[in-house]
Parts: C-alpha cells; sequence; structure tokens
C-alpha cells in the first residue's frame, strides 16, 4: 500500500524483512568518491580507472534480481574476476553435500498442502525464515491436511517462543551431524551407544524417531546459515541421510532455508550461463570453478584482491569491512563500515523496477513488480553495463590446439 506521500508500507502477508525493504524511502541519493559527492558518470568513469588498473579483481555481493546479477556476471568476465554471493557459505553447504548423498526435496506448496511433522535445527527462525510458520508448518488453508495440526520439533539452541505442538531440543548446531545421525540409527531400529548424542537424551531421540517412522509426510529442516561454518556440509550430509532412511518406512522431504540476497538466484544465472556455480573465476578462458579457492572471503582476508565490485540492492549483503579498494553498488539505506573508493546508489528491484527473483526451494521465479511511479535511482543493471562499456575489451578466447592420440 502506498500512502499520500508515496511512502509504501505493508499492511497484510509481510515479516519484518519485507516491512524493513519497502519502508525504504524513494529519495535521490548522490554517487561518491571517497566521500565526495559527484554526478553517476564521474563515479562511473573512478570506477573504471580503479578497473583497469587491478590485477585480482572480484566481484561479490550480488544481492539482485536476474538482471543485476547478469549484468555483474558480465562485469566479471571482462575483468578475468572472481564471482562469489555474500551468503555462498550456506548455498554451499548444500551443494557440496548433494554432490555426496544426493537429496530428496519438495516444494514449498507440496510441504504446506501434505506435511504433518517438521523436526528443524537451527536457531533464530524468526531471523531467518520469519514466514515459515504461517505460510508452510501452519498455513490458513492445507488441501491434504489439517491447517494447524503440523507438530514437530526443534533442535539447537535455546533462543526464543517455541510454536505450539512444537517441542524444543536444547542442543549446540556444532552437533547436528551426530544427532541427525543418530536419528537415521533410531528411525532404522537400531540402538545408538550411550545415554546421550550431543547432549540430548537418548530417550528424547527416540520420541523424535517414532514420530518421523509414523508421520505421514515428515519434514526435516534446517537454517543452514546457523550451522558451524567449518563442518556445514558434513551436517547437511547427515541430514540428506536421516531423509533417505526415513523413506524406507513412510514419506519424508528435506527442507534447506536460509540463502538471503537471491543467494540461489546468483548461483542459477552463473550456472546456465557459464556452465559453473559461484566461487569461479570468469575471464577469456573457460570458466574456472573452485569453491574453496574461490571463496571470496577468503580471499578478502588473505589480501589476495585488489579490487572488488560489491552489489547489494537486495538486503542480505552487508558490505565486508575490508582495507581492499571497493566500488559498492548499494540500496539506499545500505550501512557501510567506511567510505568506499566509489559509492553509486542503485534502485531496489519490486521496488523502484521490476525484475525477477528465485524462491527458497528452486522451481520458480518469482516476478518483481515497480511499485513507486518513479524511480529516481538507476537499476544495477543499468549501473554495471555502463561500467563495463568504459572499460577495455576482453581477449579473445584461447584456442586449445588439438592433438593426435598416440
Amino acid at each position: 500500500m502506498r500512502d499520500r506521500g508515496g511512502q509504501l508500507r505493508v499492511t497484510a502477508n509481510g515479516c519484518a524483512r519485507a516491512r524493513s525493504l519497502f519502508a525504504l524511502p524513494a529519495l535521490p541519493a548522490h554517487c561518491f568518491i571517497r566521500g565526495r559527492a559527484v554526478p553517476l558518470d564521474a563515479a562511473l568513469d573512478a570506477a573504471a580507472a580503479l578497473l583497469r588498473n587491478a590485477a585480482s579483481p572480484a566481484v561479490g555481493g550480488l544481492a539482485a534480481d536476474t538482471d543485476g546479477i547478469s549484468a555483474a556476471l558480465a562485469l566479471a568476465e571482462r575483468l578475468g574476476a572472481v564471482v562469489d554471493h555474500a551468503a555462498s557459505d550456506s548455498l554451499f553447504h548444500g551443494l557440496r553435500a548433494l554432490q555426496v548423498t544426493g537429496a530428496m526435496t519438495a516444494t514449498f506448496g507440496e510441504l504446506r498442502n501434505r506435511a504433518d511433522l517438521f523436526v528443524l535445527f537451527g536457531s533464530e527462525f524468526d531471523r531467518h525464515a520469519p514466514r515459515l510458520f504461517d505460510r508452510i508448518v501452519r498455513p490458513p488453508t492445507a488441501l491434504f491436511r489439517e491447517p494447524g495440526a503440523a507438530r514437530g520439533f526443534l533442535i539447537g539452541p535455546d533462543d526464543g517462543a517455541t510454536s505450539d505442538g512444537f517441542e524444543r531440543l536444547t542442543a549446540d548446531l556444532v552437533h547436528a551431524p551426530v544427532i541427525a545421525a543418530a536419528l537415521s540409527q533410531l528411525v532404522a531400529g537400531e540402538r545408538p551407544r550411550g545415554d546421550r548424542v550431543g547432549g540430548i537424551v537418548m530417550e528424547d531421540l527416540a520420541r523424535v524417531a517414532t514420530a518421523l517412522r509414523e508421520a505421514r509426510f515428515g519434514v526435516v529442516g534446517w537454517i543452514a546459515a546457523t550451522l558451524d561454518p567449518a563442518a556445514g556440509d558434513v551436517a547437511v550430509e547427515s541430514f540428506n541421510r536421516l531423509v533417505v532412511t526415513t523413506n524406507a518406512s513412510t514419506r519424508c522431504a528435506g527442507l534447506a532455508l536460509g540463502g538471503k540476497g537471491n543467494a540461489l538466484g546468483a548461483n542459477y544465472v552463473c550456472a546456465w550461463q557459464y556452465g559453473v556455480p559461484l566461487r569461479s573465476r570468469l575471464g577469456a578462458g573457460p570458466p574456472e570453478h573452485d569453491p574453496l579457492r574461490y571463496r571470496l572471503k577468503s580471499l578478502l582476508a588473505g589480501g589476495e584482491v585488489d579490487a572488488l565490485v560489491w552489489l547489494s540492492a537486495l538486503n542480505g549483503a552487508e558490505v565486508p569491512d575490508t582495507r581492499t579498494p571497493m566500488i559498492v553498488l548499494a540500496r539506499p539505506g545500505q550501512p557501510l563500515p567506511r567510505d568506499p573508493e566509489v559509492l553509486i546508489p542503485v534502485a531496489v528491484p519490486g521496488l523502484d523496477h521490476s525484475g525477477s527473483i528465485h524462491r527458497g526451494d528452486g522451481v520458480a521465479a518469482l516476478p518483481l513488480r515497480r511499485l513507486r511511479p518513479a524511480a529516481m535511482l538507476p537499476p544495477a543493471a543499468a549501473v554495471l553495463n555502463g561500467l563495463c562499456d568504459r572499460l577495455p575489451a576482453a581477449p579473445p578466447p584461447v584456442l586449445i590446439r588439438e592433438t593426435a592420440h598416440v
């Protein structure tokens, strides 16, 4: 809804994240070069000069709509730069686990209409998945179950109120892999050794396993961002194995939650345009993917990047606190740890211009409508294309000469 002053506000079906984004003011904003206000063309010229002299550039953040991400990747290709999303740690926990165990998942609609039991690993559900309970767990209507009949267990730190019908089993999420592995044994009819696993009494875990076996449609879900950063992929592997084990006797699906700033969409765009996921180096030769070597947070911490383009048109891509020279394309109101070398404000997708992002279950692209009548800021894609036009063309690909087999 838009009031008489043109300000948008959420009147229904919103969450705290949506309310904060829609409340952003529609005000013109200046570009800045090291804290000094300049026109857009001057900011683009300064950004291009910085990038022309860079030997190891990177393009990160990538919190934008599909067009903005595509333009950012084209810029990275022109520069021969590494590309990574701000939330890729959570994303790659699941991707590495998928390579090892595979995954059995379901769409949000199927879970909403059929699931009657949820076993959820994580913390701060109201912050990371604010509409999980009212849209999926306890929706107002459902096709094949009673809307308010779902029950479940929350496994993780005791960090807030527990929803009706849910029981909290307090545990440090560092122990999530062994807890899920013990549940797999119990579901399969085996008894793990010991009286406790990860701080949880074995009898409590046995009740969870019994509930999974008896459910018509169970769900094992997790907040990827709250898992142990060093072993998140191991935890997701354990969750996937628990889902597979449960499916031997009933129906069960995995549910990965999180991935702010259209992280899944950024990975999709990179995959369909270049044939590789994020954490890759794009350039004149074939794209080079290495999820460990090209993790942007590690590169910045090690001082291995000499110019960073950071895109944050949506929530979920906080600007890193780094001394690396930065060109920041950010929505109005984006917090900054310092004045970057170049700051260019950009329009917000779904407020100031139309576009699309990808839904968290990966099955649909969600259209974004323009809600404000007159955009005062340029879209990220237009700014990135303008920056790309100021850079020299990339060298032609290096041809690989074929040799006869001996």
